[in-house]
């Protein structure tokens, strides 16, 4: 069996996979045949698994609601423990797992790919709900309820934009003083 260029193919998440990671490097790299080169693969592989341009966008966004942020709130879900347990797991793997990594590349790349808007927003959703429920079974209440979720979910998702980057070790050094900051009553 030939396993030439043209007769190989990867999967349909290792496309969505090395599109994000170029998107993450900057939209230009957003090409099928750039994509196809990364891979090692013939456009072909391409069209194996996508009908077009825009269903492979749409299946982008969606891969990007489901890696980021589906996976994590539905495993918070699943475990037990207090809320403020399953807080600072979702903490932790947003930091360990790079789950904010994406998440500016894919809001500037909705500014000329405006129909992946509702999978953003359906992000945001899940992203708001998820933080609102743990802090409620804290026990915070409104108004602060929901200052207290968005500015969580605002850094949580926005953190590696700063010009001032912590690396990882100092991240999660930092950890703890920030589960403390979102808790403290």
């Amino acid at each position: 069996m030939s396993t030439s260029r043209n007769l190989s193919r990867r999967s349909r998440e290792e496309w969505l996979a090395e599109a994000l990671e170029a998107l993450a490097r900057d939209p230009a790299h957003l090409r099928i045949e750039e994509l196809a080169d990364r891979l090692g693969v013939s456009k072909g592989s391409f069209y194996w698994h996508f009908e077009n341009r825009s269903e492979f966008i749409h299946a982008l966004a969606n891969f990007w609601k489901e890696t980021q942020t589906a996976a994590i709130a539905g495993k918070l879900a699943e475990i037990g423990g207090t809320p403020e347990e399953r807080l600072r797991t979702l903490m932790q793997s947003i930091v360990t797992e790079q789950l904010n990594s994406y998440d500016i590349p894919i809001r500037a790349f909705a500014r000329i790919e405006p129909g992946i808007l509702p999978v953003i927003r359906e992000t945001d959703e899940i992203r708001l709900n998820t933080v609102r429920s743990l802090f409620e079974d804290i026990g915070f209440e409104e108004p602060e309820l929901s200052i207290r979720t968005r500015v969580f979910v605002v850094a949580q998702s926005f953190d590696d934009a700063l010009g001032v980057q912590l690396s990882r070790e100092e991240t999660l050094e930092q950890l703890e003083l920030r589960f403390a900051f979102f808790t403290r009553r």
